[in-house]
């Protein structure tokens, strides 16, 4: 399978199965089918297209967009052109999108409306000598004094097809020219450390995924996938996009990340791909709505959940007994799964068979929630650089707290100083015209994952945190950040943690409100405080009390040097709209710290701070 190309796994699968549904989006109201040989037609249009404006195994082309059918069109075409496909957060500022599209010298760029379009020709920075056409998705136009040539979806698909209908043999030829070592994909991190860096991804890297992953996991044709992570992240892109191309699977589109929610229940998908904060945010919904209920109601579904938490913990500790009483506990557990784990399930389409969550580690207490309600999560981890996983838990085999064993083909091994080194054939190229960065990033043949970590007896992985975000105190005392956020992680009252304390006397912390979290607590206790004003809320002294307290419970399981000390309150989410979370909604923690710096150094006395400070 390494020795083929996504191109032609793409072209098989419409060879083999024309007539079974492709892709699912919302037309008027409903989701609609679209076969695979639709989904070809088009692919192969716009394929034609590209050909004509000179599109080759040099050519550079960017998609800025959402995740929509257009968007898969557009990559399968321009990987099946020969081309280069530059995924572009739709989520970006005009500067960022600017820097991507001149580094990465991208030639044509595909964009979905008006909006984006004036992020390209509407910025001050004048467009890239190097692009030269823009393809607008939506078929809007708006004048623009730009050398570029800008076309409309419609006219470039009549242009696509009537290079068909011409020279479809030159269509042919360029489908079976492209080769495994050929460039498929030039993908810029999301910058949580720093200026984005380009990573080349060649078609024998996500051949390599695919094929590993099939041997991890299995997917039926009765699979339906749910799409609603950005397809910019190789996360979505190899492990939903492509994954669902190589084993047939349907592919429905979410219509935005608000309506996920009712995305579910409408598509009823088997298998989601997810990041932590989804689970964590559908966890603090199912508490409120458990803590809204009448207290007898209350009390019969914290006695199931109650069972199911104990047959999670049994599962895990194999070695725990029940002894005489085992019938009598899987007679409660029905009784628990049909009254209210059921319920629960079915709210989230009721189909739901495999949930996989990566980009960051995920709470064990969100975890163990869905486990004992009956839906099983994966969790994996990886990076632009190894082409999205390197490692997950295996269906059956998941063990809390890990990120699970290498895919098959994968080496893993830790440096002196606990980073994670990684090997083998999925791993990528280098950076897009940027050596030093390559240079640095590999040690020989292993490339320097930047994540701290423990690896188990039997192979299980453990994600500390990023080497570059350990804080090390004044005392000289090394701090893992995000092994302490996480344990905030699924409580009502918080969105995010941010821990800080570099080079200072103890740790403190920004804890970013929840706000529907905080409009319950107010109602609850009563606060004689406008439930919708939330920065006079995060001033009431119970709510105060309320974190302190949290804060008070996490801490009794850390050493001192690693306990929260003070904290501040923000009364709103961090937010990718704000450049704070990357758009797989990790925290941006150098843009947190400075933007939020005199807020989290009035923590600190002068001293400590001129101490910090030479």
């Amino acid at each position: 399978m390494s020795g083929t190309t996504i191109v032609e796994v793409f072209w098989k699968r419409i060879s083999d199965t024309p007539d079974k549904a492709a892709i699912y989006h919302k037309t008027d109201g409903e989701y609609k089918p679209l076969t695979w040989k639709e989904y070809g037609e088009t692919v192969k249009a716009l394929c034609a297209a590209l050909l004509q404006y000179d599109v080759d195994k040099t050519t550079n082309v960017g998609i800025l967009a959402d995740n929509c059918p257009k968007w898969s069109f557009c990559d399968l075409a321009i990987l099946s052109s020969g081309g280069n496909t530059v995924p572009i957060y739709s989520t970006l500022a005009p500067d960022e999108v600017a820097y991507i599209v001149r580094h990465s010298e991208v030639d044509i760029l595909f964009l979905e409306d008006s909006a984006q379009l004036e992020k390209v020709v509407g910025h001050e920075t004048s467009p890239p000598e190097t692009l030269r056409t823009i393809v607008v998705m939506d078929d809007s136009l708006v004048e623009h004094d730009t050398h570029l040539k800008i076309v409309q979806w419609s006219d470039f698909i009549k242009e696509g097809n009537q290079f068909l209908n011409e020279q479809a043999d030159k269509v042919e030829q360029a489908i079976h020219a492209v080769e495994p070592d050929d460039l498929a994909t030039i993908v810029y991190t999301s910058g949580t450390t720093g200026f984005p860096k380009g990573a080349m991804i060649k078609h024998r890297n996500i051949a390599a995924v695919l094929e590993a992953m099939k041997e991890v996991i299995t997917f039926t044709e009765d699979d339906l996938a749910l799409s609603f992570l950005p397809l910019s992240h190789v996360y979505e892109r190899v492990g939903g996009q492509f994954m669902a191309i190589y084993n047939g699977l349907p592919f429905a589109y979410a219509e935005s990340m608000e309506k996920v929610a009712s995305n579910i229940n409408e598509i009823k998908p088997t298998v989601l791909n997810a990041v932590p904060r989804f689970y964590e945010k559908a966890y603090q919904k199912i508490q409120t709505q458990i803590r809204a209920m009448p207290q007898t109601q209350q009390a019969f579904v914290r006695w199931a959940l109650g069972i199911g938490l104990r047959a999670t913990k049994q599962r895990i500790e194999k070695d725990v007994e029940i002894g005489v009483w085992e019938q009598f506990y899987r007679a409660e557990m029905r009784i628990a799964d049909r009254l209210v784990f059921k319920k629960i399930r079915d709210r989230l389409g009721g189909r739901l068979r495999l949930m996989t969550s990566g980009a960051a580690p995920l709470s064990n207490d969100v975890h163990m929630f869905f486990e004992a309600i009956g839906l099983s999560i994966i969790e994996g981890y990886g990076l632009t650089e190894t082409c999205a996983p390197l490692a997950c838990n295996r269906p059956g085999q998941v063990r809390f707290n890990t990120v699970g064993r290498p895919l098959p083909g994968v080496d893993v091994r830790l440096a002196e100083d606990g980073e994670l080194l990684v090997r083998g054939p999925t791993v990528f190229y280098g950076y897009y015209k940027n050596e030093s960065a390559t240079e640095a990033a590999f040690e020989d043949e292993w490339f320097r994952t930047g994540d701290i970590a423990s690896i188990d007896e039997e192979g299980y992985i453990t994600i500390t945190d990023r080497k570059k975000d350990i804080i090390i105190t004044a005392g000289g005392k090394h701090v893992a950040p995000q092994m302490i956020e996480n344990m905030f992680k699924g409580d009502a009252l918080v969105a995010q943690v941010v821990a800080y304390g570099d080079r200072r006397k103890y740790i403190t912390a920004l804890f970013a409100i929840n706000r529907d979290g905080l409009r319950q607590f107010a109602r609850r206790q009563t606060l004689k405080v406008n439930e919708e004003d939330a920065a006079e809320l995060i001033k009431h002294p119970r709510v105060i009390e309320a974190i302190q307290q949290l804060v008070d419970e996490k801490n009794s399981s850390l050493a001192n040097y690693q306990r929260i000390k003070k904290f501040v309150l923000l009364d709103r989410e961090l937010s990718i709209e704000e450049n704070e979370l990357t758009p797989t909604m990790k925290v941006k923690r150098k843009v947190v710290t400075e933007k939020f710096k005199e807020l989290l150094d009035s923590m600190y006395d002068r001293e400590d701070l001129e101490t910090q400070a030479r």
